[in-house]
């Protein structure tokens, strides 16, 4: 009986394992949108114009590296399908960030590979397939074969290790495999073992493991450490992250970077004097390796952004930086808004307006702060600014109040429920929040129902008796 049980539970612990990598994921919980990858060139690069000298930062690169030849592989066993973060797969948020990095890096001559295992058919440890091979993969292959990525099956991570090193074994200069996984070898192999007869024939390979929603699973990193170097990832911001990280190892001799507002823009790269040819397209904030040469480049921003001709020396890495101020208005009542454009890190003052007037600001992701002291403040964190944009928002929140009085006397104000909120005077106008509120200034001057309602709109309330 004692031996029954113990197969028992054995067959629930694995049947339960077996569940996870096999799980139905909802329709549409993995399939990326046109807004997650790298956008099309659909408009007349011509009919860009540069409206601001090129600023542009150089500076000499280290001595050059042999760059070397990577394969990517993925786990897209059944367990993929389950949330990460934010409501998002963890299949899905590795798409999307994986989409737009093998496009931006890809080039004729150079290109890493992709590997997946699990993605085809459930319980099977043979499902490992070959999806863009190393160094010669076409650019129109990668968006289709990393949307297609589906969680399925199971998770034989030994065999695929093998398979990835077989793929890139023939390169003479170092080989890097970058392993994306969320559990643990289910196919009975040991990806331990396996690594170790590897590195010990003397390659030049360095393995990277990211351990994707792994958080308080100390047995399954534990089983992960021995493959190589590994990192966790349990958010989109967090892989996003790790990606940065790993490309300074992956491609170590990029020598053009964008510094934009919005650093997931989308650039497209023209050799100077063919803007009919598309040369490259990447995410502003990845940066590429690129020959030496005069480009033009247009940041795909609204309104979109371009830098007229600049080179690109041998051994020299440019920054190109997107300059110039935006417009912006805020719609509220007879500039009784006050407004600070605030740094996002530091929270420091940059500028400061006021409402119903139209401002220009500098470029860049700003948090803005509405108020009227002392009772209103909203703050609208990254809030971005494109040069040469106009921006107009719409304070909807509140309402404006005037209490009329023959004199300037204190008055205080209550919430619905007689709560003090606080003091201010008479004869000054004070902003509230939508909400029902209470005013008192004595006895004889006292509202009991004072409605906010949100609306751009000056209420006035008054004080003194009208004569008889």
């Amino acid at each position: 009986m004692k031996m029954l049980y113990v197969w028992v539970l054995l067959a629930l612990i694995i049947s339960g394992h077996a569940y996870a990598d096999n799980d139905t994921v909802p329709a549409g919980a993995t399939r990326l949108q046109k807004s997650d990858m790298l956008d099309e060139l659909d408009f007349d690069p011509a009919a860009v114009k540069a409206k601001h000298a090129v600023e542009a930062f150089t500076e000499e690169m280290k001595s050059s590296e042999q760059t070397p030849l990577v394969s990517f592989l993925i786990d897209s066993s059944g367990s993929m399908g389950q949330e990460m973060s934010g409501n998002k797969t963890k299949i899905y948020i590795l798409k999307k960030i994986l989409s737009k990095y093998l496009l931006s890096q890809w080039t004729e001559k150079s290109s890493s590979g992709l590997r997946v295992f699990g993605s085809q058919r459930k319980k099977d440890c043979k499902d490992i397939k070959l999806v863009l091979t190393p160094g010669q993969s076409q650019l129109g292959q990668i968006q289709m074969s990393v949307q297609n990525l589906e969680p399925v099956g199971m998770t034989p991570i030994g065999k695929s290790l093998q398979a990835s090193y077989n793929d890139i074994k023939h390169y003479a200069g170092p080989k890097r495999i970058v392993l994306f996984t969320d559990g643990e070898e289910t196919c009975g192999e040991d990806p331990c073992k396996i690594m170790k007869q590897i590195k010990d024939s003397g390659t030049d390979l360095k393995v990277f493991v990211v351990a994707l929603g792994l958080a308080n699973q100390a047995d399954t990193l534990m089983k992960l450490q021995c493959i190589g170097d590994m990192s966790q990832a349990d958010s989109e911001s967090e892989l996003d992250n790790k990606m940065n990280e790993l490309d300074k190892m992956l491609n170590p001799n990029k020598n053009l970077f964008v510094v934009s507002p919005d650093p997931d823009a989308t650039v497209f790269l023209f050799r100077e004097g063919n803007e009919k040819e598309l040369y490259r397209k990447f995410q502003a904030r990845i940066g590429i390796e690129v020959p030496p040469g005069r480009y033009t480049a247009i940041v795909n921003l609204r309104p979109k952004y371009r830098f007229a001709t600049f080179t690109v020396l041998p051994k020299r890495k440019v920054t190109l930086r997107v300059v110039g101020d935006g417009f912006f208005k805020a719609n509220f009542l007879n500039k009784l808004m006050k407004i600070q454009l605030l740094d996002r890190e530091t929270k420091k003052v940059v500028k400061s307006f006021t409402s119903d007037e139209r401002v220009s600001l500098p470029t860049g992701k700003w948090n803005m702060r509405f108020y009227r002291e002392p009772f209103f403040e909203k703050i609208v964190e990254d809030y971005l600014i494109i040069p040469d944009g106009d921006y107009i928002y719409d304070v909807n929140e509140a309402s404006a109040f005037f209490v009329e009085d023959k004199i300037v006397r204190g008055l205080y104000l209550y919430d619905n429920g007689e709560r003090l909120i606080g003091n201010y005077l008479t004869n000054f106008p004070f902003i509230l929040k939508a909400g029902a509120y209470q005013v008192k200034v004595d006895d004889k001057c006292f509202f009991k129902e004072l409605a906010s309602t949100g609306k751009r709109e000056l209420i006035k309330v008054s004080c003194i008796s009208p004569k008889k």
